[in-house]
This record gives C-alpha cells, structure tokens and sequence, in this order.
C-alpha cells in the first residue's frame, strides 16, 4: 500500500509517485479551489485545475500550455477501460463522446491527443482498490 499524501497545490501533483495515496475528497476540492485566489490552493493562474463536469478529465494549465492531464476513474466507468496487464503499466481509457461520435475539438480530449506531441504527463487516479 502506497503512503497517502495531502495536497495543498497543485504542483505538488507532480512530484506524486505511482504508489501515493490522496483521498477524494483532498483532490476535489484541490480541482475545485486552486481556481479561487482568495483561496489555500491557488497557485496562480498557470497552476488553476480546469475540468470537464462529471467526466474525469481535469488539466492544469491553459491550451497550449497545459502542465499535466489529470484523469479520475473507477471500475466498470466504461466497458474497454482498465488495467491491460497485471503490472498494471498500461491503462485504456475511452475519449469523451457523444452518441458514439468523438469531439476531436472538446477541450478533455484535446489534451489527451495531444499530449504525445506536448509531453506533459498523465496523472492516473483510480479507486484505491485498485
């Protein structure tokens, strides 16, 4: 079991290793407050966590400088998503659509495309269970 962390900013995400541990609810409400400056996790506006409601996909940063992707799921989210080895080092994870059809333009798949090209990285939150 990995050590859990608290997380006051969101840079401190990217010093994060693969066995850390941060609770939901810190998370959240790091997505939600690091948008406020009157609050304890703003950061400026470089670091300010953006997000697609209800979908998972969180960024920091602003097109094109965007500094990680931040992905929250859980299984059974959606039928192909999930560990694809037992060493768990590679995850399938489904592109937000619509009717079936992907958004090339939406902003969350966006910074999926095109973070091959960027390098920023994939910051990966699943259930603890797993």
């Amino acid at each position: 079991m990995g050590t859990l962390k608290l997380i006051q900013y969101p840079s401190q995400l990217l010093s994060l290793t693969i066995s850390d541990i941060i609770n939901k609810q810190n998370l959240s409400q790091l997505i939600q407050k690091s948008k406020k400056d009157d609050s304890e996790n703003w950061e400026g506006k470089d670091w300010i966590i953006k997000n697609t409601p209800q979908q998972g996909i969180n960024w920091i940063g602003e097109h094109p400088n965007i500094k990680a992707v931040i992905i929250k799921t859980k299984d059974g989210s959606y039928a192909d998503d999930g560990w694809k080895n037992n060493e768990k080092t590679i995850y399938s994870y489904s592109f937000k659509a619509a009717k079936g059809i992907i958004n090339f333009n939406d902003s969350a798949n966006r910074v999926l495309i095109n973070q091959p090209i960027s390098n920023y990285p994939i910051l990966l939150f699943t259930d603890s269970s797993n």
